[in-house]
């Protein structure tokens, strides 16, 4: 399953890569729109400067939450319709504003919890900032999931927080994997590609992804409620999906025209 994830995200984006540079740029510019006048106002010694910087934490996350839901289309083989925009700002805005701040209160106490533990010196300071630090990690990787969830499960905002700590230690390895090398290698790439391909609509569309596969091995779970995860058939689970996926090649994938 894990192969055919990345693999899965790789034809996704390069089939959908106009969607996915619209949703990278506006990423950028609601990022570029607060953060320029922010260091512009504190470069010139003006504590002004936090005022931009803190409004724009709650914008970014409704528009990560918009990206989500277009990545979650993506992922599902279907084109967004720019006319569903109005319906998925009504049903993103709400949980994406509530995770910005919960995220941003619990962020900012583990920065001052971590710096104040570790002021203290001695073996008591430094294991409650190790203990603080792997709480902080913890958390990140229930927030990777929050977006995917949101897009695809039922629930108010407390239902899907736990439900995105549930997918987060159901899938640790995975959950591993995307916040200490997919998350960071989509951003290191994000730049190189003129801010176009990778980025956050990538991290997103891998997630979106990898939560609908994972959705299958639920399913067939719950039909068999005595079998185990290591018992999941993935081979026949995924057979419709690899042929929608289908087989491609360099030629194919630049020139799809001379297949």
């Amino acid at each position: 399953m894990f192969f055919f994830l990345l693999k899965k995200s790789f034809f996704d984006a390069w089939d959908n890569l106009g969607a996915v540079i619209m949703g990278n740029i506006a990423t950028l510019l609601v990022g570029m729109a607060a953060l320029w006048p922010a260091f512009a106002l504190m470069e010139a010694g003006s504590a002004l400067g936090l005022i931009p910087m803190f409004a724009a934490i709650p914008l970014l996350f409704v528009v990560v939450g918009v990206v989500s839901a277009v990545m979650r289309e993506i992922a599902d083989y279907r084109r967004f319709a720019w006319s569903d925009l109005k319906e998925v700002l009504r049903k993103m805005w709400k949980p994406s504003l509530l995770l910005s701040l919960c995220a941003s209160a619990f962020f900012a106490a583990s920065f001052f919890g971590m710096t104040y533990y570790t002021s203290l010196g001695g073996m008591l300071g430094l294991g409650a900032a190790a203990l603080l630090f792997w709480i902080t990690l913890g958390v990140s990787m229930v927030l990777l999931w929050f977006f995917p969830a949101a897009n695809r499960l039922d629930g108010g905002f407390k239902k899907l927080l736990k439900k995105s700590a549930i997918l987060m230690f159901d899938n640790l390895g995975l959950s591993l994997f995307m916040i200490f090398i997919a998350v960071p290698l989509q951003l290191f790439l994000w730049p190189i590609t003129a801010f176009g391909a990778f980025g956050p609509a990538g991290i997103q569309l891998m997630l979106s992804g990898a939560l609908r596969l994972q959705l299958f091995r639920y399913d067939w779970m719950e039909e068999h409620p005595d079998a185990s995860k290591k018992d999941v058939p993935w081979f026949e689970l995924l057979l419709e999906e690899r042929d929608r996926v289908g087989k491609r090649t360099l030629r194919g994938m630049i020139f799809p025209w001379k297949e």
